[in-house]
């Protein structure tokens, strides 16, 4: 192959990652978004009121829920060969499933019951066979999201997505929320309250 043809070949293959990442992205985020999303009744007619009607109870405003923080960001402050190893041993010692094909892990449910999915937080978004040891790029941070095996049961149960976002924080990096904004403590208990 002549180096003539090497930046052709590179821009071929940053337009094939870069294309899966976003199917990627559609496919763990944007869809279970909006299959989660509930339909709105038609309204219906109002009762006509009789004289001997007695007076009706009122009823207590329904608690308004916000969307579940379903995805957390571990951002690596120096990305090593062993923050690489050790975390393909966490993830080896948490079975986790890795699927070539998305470059990402499964992990098992939790306690909780709900599987997460772990995938590399910057473009292209896949991650290399961690769990298989060997040299590879050094990871800059990583993506966890939790799966519904249900997408009309949206998880108000982040636990198990904390507790694993934590352990990967104490490798040597910090934890960002969906937006990709620093997330404190305080908002860690406030999605936990948020289950309650």
């Amino acid at each position: 192959m002549s180096s003539s043809n090497l930046p052709i070949l590179l821009a071929g293959v940053a337009i094939v990652l870069g294309l899966a990442s976003l199917w990627l992205f559609y496919r763990v985020v944007i869809k279970p978004r909006q299959a989660a999303k509930p339909t709105t009744p038609a309204p219906s007619p109002a009762p006509q009121k009789t004289p001997d009607a007695a007076a009706p109870t009122p009823k207590k405003p329904a608690k308004t829920q916000k969307p579940a923080q379903q995805c957390l960001f571990v951002v690596f402050d120096a990305p090593s060969q062993a923050i690489n190893q050790a975390l393909g041993e966490m993830l080896k010692e948490k079975k986790a499933f890795y699927e070539a094909e998305l470059g990402a892990f499964h992990l098992p449910p939790g306690p909780k019951g709900y599987p997460l999915m772990v995938a590399s937080a910057t473009s292209p978004g896949k991650l290399p066979p961690l769990h298989e040891g060997g040299e590879h790029a050094p990871v800059q941070g990583i993506s966890i999201l939790i799966r519904f095996l249900n997408a009309r049961k949206v998880s108000r149960s982040p636990d198990d997505l904390i507790a694993f976002t934590h352990e990967v924080a104490e490798l040597g990096g910090h934890i960002l929320d969906a937006k990709r904004e620093p997330i404190t403590e305080e908002t860690l208990a406030e999605m936990r309250r948020e289950d309650e």
